[in-house]
């Protein structure tokens, strides 16, 4: 019998935070586990709306939202990073797109429009595939006039103090990093992840780090992304 369709269900999440004129990013929390998402969104320069991760939104959140731009495009990492995807798609009108590397587990999860290739240009956002990944998940790069925000899924996270012993003992802890579960089931080429981590550190104006899973790096970016190389 196939599973039921997940629809659209809208999850504790805190405020928009407003990092730049063209970024935006929400926060809440991964269902079934003590781990927080969060979702991206940013403004191109034709006003329309590109989503990274898909993070349902209450309703004085969304129309918020939708009256910041017209949402055009929702970018899912691999496969297995798409539980709202499908309902967030479905109900904001959006067109999927992903990874060309993990096409067939793609097509066979989501509704794909295209991959990342396929995205529209613009000048102020890109996404490029990690390399090393065994997914080719995507890395988003935004830039605000001289600033440059990095925007990462499962390769850079960044968790505190507050999850569990267990997870802790995992590895989500501590400063941006590779975590090991990720380098266990996600990273194909250690080697060719360590030194696009460190391409990425030589950005100019990188500004920001946003991870998926974690905390905002506004300090010192490029170092904490030369520091996560160099402990692959």
């Amino acid at each position: 019998m196939a599973k039921p369709e997940r629809p659209w269900i809208v999850t504790p999440h805190g405020p928009i935070v407003k990092h730049e004129a063209n970024l935006w990013s929400v926060e809440g929390r991964l269902p079934g586990a003590p781990i927080p998402r969060r979702m991206a969104m940013v403004r191109r320069g034709d006003g329309s709306l590109v989503f990274y991760h898909a993070v349902p939104l209450e309703e004085g959140a969304l129309a918020e939202v939708l009256a910041w731009g017209r949402p055009a495009q929702l970018v899912v990492a691999h496969a297995s990073h798409g539980l709202d995807a499908t309902p967030f798609a479905r109900k904001l009108g959006l067109k999927i797109h992903g990874p060309r590397r993990d096409q067939a587990r793609m097509r066979a999860r989501f509704d794909m429009a295209g991959f990342l290739e396929d995205l529209p240009a613009d000048p102020d956002v890109r996404f490029e595939s990690m390399a090393g990944t065994r997914s080719g998940e995507p890395v988003e790069v935004v830039r605000s006039g001289g600033r440059v925000s990095l925007v990462f899924s499962d390769a850079i996270q960044v968790h505190g103090d507050g999850l569990s012993l267990f997870f802790r003992l995992l590895g989500f802890r501590g400063d941006a990093r590779v975590v090991p579960l990720f380098r266990l089931l996600f990273t194909s080429d250690r080697a060719a992840l360590k030194a696009h981590l460190v391409r990425l550190a030589e950005t100019p104006g990188l500004a920001r780090l946003v991870p998926c899973h974690g905390a905002v790096v506004e300090q010192d970016a490029a170092g904490a992304l030369r520091r996560a190389a160099a402990a692959l």
